[in-house]
């Protein structure tokens, strides 16, 4: 590893974002962080998968619970989980269970939710930060205390009760200002994407403060970033580029980047993640698109190169407050394990005195 000017890193957590499939290599990665020295894992909580062709998904909660028994020292969660496709009750119960099987390990990760997950069964996509900070209040209620009567515009309950009771750490998946008021009034934590940038990153992280040291709170500073590493640049760019640009195409940000590739984002025939759903025909349609922007457009969203580089660009990140770095390979299935083996080289420059 190359040397860096700053001695920065110290104490920041490392975790992984298991792949959505197949259940084998999802174990397999979830007993490799555990084994060594990743301090998290994560699964997505979607009944789609993200992908081209395949869009195999597991119900997150019950493959959390297999992941509990298979190891004993890294922390669990969703990254994320809505409170739209479940009531805000069963999840609340989802993760005081979680948080019993995985003695104290689990982290119930919230967010607005996508259309991939909501549209093809018939859930409304309206309001949807609003529906999330309801379904928040409530379960952070059922959480603390023996009874609950709540009256809300999506929700409502009376003297409901969960039992046990746990108090689970809850990280809010915010962009965007209005979520970011969101994390600082109720989340225990923050778990946006670097696609952000480490500026807005900091920007939006002292106003999460701002809010949370009112209230006497703390919140922990994740930071979800799609990574690609290679002991070869160019390699990590040609594996990285096409899915890197598909996500900025889905991206409900594009707006911000698109428009200097020349393309109007009004006239795209393909919608954000807020409204796209996985179909044979809209993949493709997609692709053609995404073929089509320049690289040098999008790549500033994504963590990619040597290790070397990925330190350079995740330093940017720690430097900006992150304290907790969440890795999601962007990579096939036959790539996963080795490229975590390359992000433990990551890991161990900024665990080394």
């Amino acid at each position: 590893m190359c040397e860096h000017e700053a001695d920065t890193g110290k104490g920041v957590k490392f975790g992984l974002q298991l792949p959505h499939d197949p259940v084998d290599l999802i174990l397999k990665a979830s007993i490799f962080a555990d084994r060594n020295g990743f301090d998290s894992v994560f699964t997505p909580d979607h009944l789609v998968g993200i992908g081209i062709r395949n869009w195999t998904s597991y119900e997150a909660f019950t493959l959390l619970g297999s992941i509990s028994r298979y190891t004993a020292g890294v922390r669990i969660g969703t990254c994320v989980s809505d409170v739209l496709r479940r009531h805000p009750a069963v999840i609340a119960q989802f993760a005081v269970t979680l948080h019993d099987l995985s003695r104290g390990r689990a982290i119930l990760g919230l967010g607005a939710g996508e259309g991939m997950n909501l549209i093809p069964y018939g859930i409304r996509t309206d309001r949807l930060v609003s529906k999330l900070e309801e379904g928040v209040k409530i379960i952070k209620m059922l959480f603390e205390n023996d009874k609950v009567t709540f009256e809300g515009k999506f929700f409502s309950l009376s003297d409901a009760f969960i039992m046990p009771r746990r108090r689970v750490p809850i990280w809010i998946a915010g962009n965007s200002p209005r979520t970011i008021e969101l994390t600082g009034k109720y989340g225990d934590g923050w778990i946006p994407t670097a696609g952000m940038g480490a500026e807005r990153y900091k920007r939006y992280l002292e106003k999460i403060r701002e809010i949370a040291s009112k209230n006497n709170r703390r919140v922990e500073a994740g930071l979800f970033a799609y990574v690609v590493v290679d002991e070869d640049y160019d390699r990590a760019v040609r594996k990285i580029e096409l899915p890197a640009k598909l996500l900025a195409l889905m991206s409900p940000a594009r707006k911000q980047f698109l428009g200097k590739a020349g393309i109007d984002v009004e006239e795209l025939d393909v919608p954000d993640l807020f409204g796209f759903t996985f179909s044979e025909d809209l993949v493709k349609k997609a692709l053609e698109l995404a073929k089509k922007i320049p690289f040098d457009v999008v790549e500033h969203r994504f963590i990619y190169g040597t290790p070397d580089d990925v330190v350079n660009r995740i330093e940017r990140f720690i430097k900006a407050g992150a304290e907790h770095v969440v890795f999601t390979p962007l990579v096939r299935d036959r790539d996963y394990i080795p490229t975590c083996k390359l992000i433990l080289k990551v890991v161990s420059y900024f665990r080394s005195d």
